[in-house]
């Protein structure tokens, strides 16, 4: 089963003409019980894809699914600030640590 999905997930960064593409088209699936790392050049959009699945940064296109909900839907029921978000995020990663 898996607890972490991304489909499609892209993250574009705007200033005047020029786009960065911080992160453009991610998919990967994480099963529970698997061990995963995130790694990467300087700038290659690691902790923009971190950001993301924390649901801390708001995707311009594609999906976070977690646990079967995406989160883009979940978007009112998150903590507006940070450390609301940390705990529950905390608490999500020892919910799925613990079984």
């Amino acid at each position: 089963m898996n607890i972490l999905q991304t489909i499609g997930l892209k993250k574009y960064y705007r200033s005047g003409s020029n786009i960065t593409r911080a992160l453009d088209g991610v998919s990967l699936s994480v099963e529970h019980g698997g061990v995963w790392a995130v790694v990467g050049t300087f700038d290659s959009g690691k902790s923009t894809l971190l950001n993301m699945i924390g649901g801390l940064d708001i995707a311009t296109s594609g999906s976070v699914i977690v646990r079967g909900d995406e989160l883009a839907e979940k978007n009112d029921e998150v903590p507006s600030n940070n450390r609301e978000r940390r705990d529950l995020i905390k608490e999500v990663v020892d919910y799925d640590m613990a079984f």
